[in-house]
C-alpha cells in the first residue's frame, strides 16, 4: 500500500504540535505548576522539555521516517535498513504495546474532552443568555455522577474525531489542524493578556515566573535530595505526557513525511510550540486563581470547579469561560485525533480495511471502553482494581506502567540498534550538515539518558506510595 505524505511541511508541523499540545498543556500543566512551586516547576519543564524531550522527538520522528509503515512492522523495517536481524519480541514491546496504550489511553481521553463539549456548550447557552443557572461546584459533580450524560458528550467527541480521520491525513488531520491550532494560539493570547489585566493578577504572574527554591529542596537545614528528585520526576513525567511519546503517535505522523522535509526545524517547531501553548496556560489560570484569592494547588479540579468560580466573578466572565472551554476543547479534540491515528493505521495495514472501515472500527474500541470505564466511574458498577475505579486504574496503568515502558523500549531500540539509519535519515532535507556533537548528545539520549529516567519513573511508580 503506497503510503500517504503529508501536503505540506507547515500542515505537519501544526498536527504534530496539536498531537502533543492537549489536556497536558492546558490542563495538566497548570495545576502541577501550581502544586509544585510556580516558577520552579516552570525552569525545570523548559529545561527537560528542550534538553531531553526534543531529542526523544526527534529520534521517533526519524524512526516512523524511516519505515514508512505502521509502528509495528516498522521495528523490523528499519532493522533491515541498517542491515541488523531482530526479534519479533521488539514490535510486540514497542508497537503492540503502543497500541494497547492508545485504546486504553483514548477511553480515558473522551471522557475527559467530553466535559470540556459539555462545559463549551453550557457556558455559550450562559453567554447567550439561554440559560440563567450557573456554572458551580455542583455542576461537575451533577455531571461526573452521571453516566448518560458523560456518554452523550463522549459519543459526540468520538463522531467528531471519526469524521475527521475518514477523510484522510491531507483533506482529514492535516486540514484540520490548519484551522484549529492558529485558532487556539489566538485563543491563548487574548485570554492571557486579559486575564494579566485583572487586580491581583501580578501574584499569578510573580509565583508562576519566580523559582522557589524551597521547593527545589534547598532549605535553611540544607538541601535536601529526595525532594528535589521527586520535583524532577514529576516534570519529567509532565514533559513525557505532554509531548505524546507513549502512543505511537509521533511515530506515526512521521511516517507520513516525505524524505525531503526539514525534520530538525520541524522537530523544534514542534516543541517550541507545545510549551508555547504550556506557558500561555500557565499565564491564563494562575493569574486567575491569585486574583480571586483560590489556592493555586487545587489539583485536576482546578480546570471545572476553580476556574468556572473565577469567570463568573468577572466581568465579561461567562464569554470568557465560554473562549477557556472552547480552547480547552480544541486542544484536547486534536489529540484526540492524534491517539486514534496509530490505531487506524495498524488496523489498515493488518486487516487490509479501507481507512473508512478501519477508523469505524476504531471508533467501537473507543466506544465499548468508554462505555465500561464510565459504567465504573459513574458507580453504576462499581467494578474496582486495588481500591481504584477503572477510569482511575487505567489512567495510573497507562501513565506510569504501559507508557514508560513502551518509550524505554523504542529508545534503546533507536539509540543502539538502528542509531546509524535514523541519524541518517534525519540529515535528509536539512541544508546543513548535522554536526558530530549533535549526533553524540541524540545517542547519548537515547541510549542512555532517557532509559535511565523512565527506567526510573517506572520503579518509582512501582514501589511509590
Amino acid at each position: 500500500m503506497r503510503r500517504v505524505h503529508w501536503g505540506s511541511q507547515i500542515g505537519f508541523i501544526l498536527a504534530t504540535a496539536g498531537s502533543a499540545i492537549g489536556l497536558g498543556n492546558v490542563w495538566r500543566f497548570p495545576y502541577l505548576a501550581g502544586q509544585n512551586g510556580g516558577g520552579t516547576f516552570l525552569i525545570l519543564y523548559l529545561i527537560c522539555a528542550f534538553g531531553l524531550g526534543y531529542f526523544m522527538l526527534l529520534g521517533k520522528l526519524a524512526f516512523g521516517r524511516t519505515a514508512q509503515t505502521n509502528i509495528v512492522d516498522g521495528f523490523q523495517v528499519v532493522a533491515e535498513k541498517n542491515h541488523k536481524s531482530i526479534s519479533r519480541i521488539w514490535g510486540i514491546l514497542g508497537g503492540w504495546l503502543a497500541f494497547f496504550n492508545a485504546v486504553l489511553v483514548s477511553s480515558v481521553y473522551v471522557i475527559v474532552i467530553g466535559w470540556t463539549l459539555c462545559y463549551a456548550v453550557e457556558s455559550a447557552l450562559i453567554m447567550l443568555g439561554l440559560k440563567q443557572i450557573r456554572i458551580t461546584q455542583d455542576t461537575f459533580g451533577t455531571l461526573t455522577g452521571s453516566f448518560y450524560y458523560q456518554f452523550f458528550w463522549g459519543f459526540l467527541c468520538i463522531l467528531m474525531t471519526s469524521w475527521i480521520l475518514i477523510r484522510g491525513v491531507k483533506k482529514g488531520i492535516e486540514k484540520v489542524s490548519l484551522v484549529l491550532m492558529p485558532f487556539l494560539f489566538a485563543l491563548l493570547v487574548f485570554l492571557a493578556l486579559w486575564i494579566l489585566m485583572l487586580p491581583g493578577a501580578e501574584k499569578g504572574i510573580a509565583f508562576f515566573l519566580t523559582p522557589d527554591f524551597e521547593a527545589m529542596g534547598f532549605k535553611a537545614d540544607g538541601f535536601h535530595f529526595n525532594e528535589f528528585a521527586g520535583l524532577l520526576l514529576k516534570v519529567l513525567g509532565q514533559v513525557f505526557y505532554s509531548l505524546s511519546l507513549g502512543l505511537g503517535v509521533i511515530y506515526i505522523y512521521g511516517s507520513y513525511l516525505s524524505q525531503s522535509g526539514d525534520l530538525l526545524k520541524s522537530a523544534k517547531w514542534v516543541v517550541l510550540l507545545d510549551t508555547f501553548v504550556a506557558f500561555m496556560s500557565g499565564l491564563i489560570v494562575l493569574p486567575a486563581v491569585f486574583a480571586f484569592g483560590l489556592e493555586p494547588s487545587t489539583g485536576p479540579a482546578l480546570s471545572f470547579i476553580s476556574l468556572p468560580f473565577v469567570f463568573m466573578k468577572m466581568t465579561g466572565g461567562s464569554f470568557l469561560m465560554f473562549l477557556f472551554f472552547v480552547l480547552l476543547f480544541i486542544a484536547a479534540l486534536t489529540s484526540l485525533i492524534s491517539i486514534y491515528e496509530p490505531i487506524v493505521s495498524l488496523i489498515m495495514d493488518k486487516l487490509k480495511l479501507s481507512r473508512v472501515k478501519a477508523t469505524f472500527l476504531t471508533a467501537v474500541f473507543n466506544l465499548a471502553g468508554t462505555t465500561v470505564l464510565l459504567l465504573s466511574f459513574t458507580k453504576v458498577c462499581p467494578w474496582t482494581v486495588n481500591g481504584k475505579d477503572l477510569f482511575s486504574a487505567i489512567d495510573v496503568l497507562t501513565g506510569s506502567y504501559t507508557m514508560p515502558i513502551m518509550v524505554f523500549f523504542c529508545c534503546l531500540f533507536i539509540g543502539w540498534i538502528v542509531s546509524t539509519a535514523v541519524i541518517r535519515n534525519i540529515q535528509n532535507g536539512h541544508s546543513k550538515s548535522v554536526s558530530k556533537g549533535f549526533k553524540r548528545y541524540l545517542r547519548w539520549t537515547l541510549r542512555v539518558t532517557a532509559p535511565i529516567i523512565l527506567l526510573i519513573l517506572f520503579l518509582s511508580a512501582l514501589f511509590g506510595e
